[in-house]
């Protein structure tokens, strides 16, 4: 025991029984034994009789304290304010203030983890301009009816962003086109791919679409991801990674691909059931499947396709033409995406 721990407490005379009464009074509130505290903090005891100092101390850090004193020592140096520490008929109390501030003292800093972040979400209505995408024409009441696939994902596309802008305000929602324009596939990705984000951060890939069948009974909404057959190149660059061995950076792209294969499923299965709730009443749930459509090929992050029902269908084809089922339908893709972003980054 050094003469400045002894100092730092006030006194280098041993605790006698003039002030236990008091230390009593002023700390009443202490009402946890010494088994306790060494339990909360995984340390151990010693204790000098003569001078009544304790010290807790676990690995390389220590704790020293006086009964009735208000100051303990941090490896003999560093003070801290521990009130409530009592040692009445050779009993040691210590209070739930006093607990806490050793625990936070002896506590294993938290491995660092890295962060999991949605920081954009590239929003792609499918088509566009001179590209109609898939067109349904049925007879109703007498007179022609038609609708593009253009124009019912891009009114989607449009209710989908403006959900997504209002609940993430403090992320990138991104449009591969807000009008009646032509984007071909290798734009759409190479925009999404091109996004500015943060370390840590993905962007979520959502393209949509709508369906066609020679089989005018066909109808649902679907989704799609890559199939895990379908390997994504240049997901880990030497520059990214930081390394150059070709085996190695082979390696670890096998994994990032992996982990998107993951991500994307988790991302359609949460979209699709979104989907289930606001119109599976309407139509079918056809379930999410795999395939190598170009743009959740080519788009390096977490990406789905979705497929929102059949304009080759009659009756399926008028609904699309509602605006308060093309509401529904955008609620369900958002739904979706909000609650696969809740267990991405593993919030509440």
């Amino acid at each position: 025991m050094t003469v400045a721990l002894a100092l730092a407490f006030g006194t280098l005379a041993p605790l006698h029984g003039t002030s236990g009464g008091e230390t009593v009074e002023k700390n009443r509130e202490a009402r946890y034994g010494l088994d306790h505290v060494v339990r909360e903090t995984g340390t151990k005891l010693q204790w000098d009789p003569y001078r009544g100092i304790g010290t807790l101390w676990n690995g390389e850090t220590s704790v020293s304290f006086r009964p009735g004193s208000s100051i303990a020592l941090e490896n003999y140096q560093t003070k801290h304010h521990i009130p409530g520490i009592e040692r009445h008929d050779g009993v040691l109390r210590f209070s739930e203030g006093a607990v806490e501030t050793f625990k936070s003292i002896f506590a294993v800093p938290d491995e660092p983890t890295e962060e999991r972040r949605v920081g954009a979400i590239f929003v792609d209505p499918g088509h566009g301009g001179r590209d109609p995408g898939t067109i349904g024409r049925h007879t109703v009441n007498g007179e022609l009816f038609e609708i593009k696939e253009k124009d019912i994902v891009l009114d989607i596309a449009h209710q989908l962003a403006g959900l997504l802008e209002d609940r993430y305000r403090d992320r990138a929602i991104v449009m591969s086109r807000t009008g009646d324009t032509y984007l071909t596939l290798e734009e759409r990705t190479e925009w999404a791919n091109s996004v500015p984000i943060h370390p840590g951060e993905v962007v979520l890939f959502v393209s949509i679409h709508a369906n066609a069948s020679l089989n005018s009974r066909a109808s649902g909404f679907e989704v799609w991801y890559l199939s895990p057959e379908v390997p994504r190149d240049g997901l880990v660059t030497p520059t990214s990674a930081g390394v150059k061995d070709p085996q190695l950076l082979s390696l670890l792209n096998t994994i990032r691909d992996e982990e998107l294969t993951i991500e994307s499923i988790l991302l359609a299965q949460s979209v699709l059931e979104g989907l289930d709730e606001t119109v599976g009443e309407h139509t079918g749930n056809r379930g999410i499947k795999k395939e190598s459509w170009y743009v959740v090929r080519e788009a390096k992050m977490p990406s789905i396709l979705v497929e929102v029902g059949f304009v080759t269908n009659k009756e399926e084809a008028l609904r699309l033409a509602e605006d308060e089922y093309l509401n529904k339908l955008a609620h369900g893709i958002y739904t979706g995406i909000h609650n696969f972003i809740k267990d991405f980054e593993r919030r509440e």
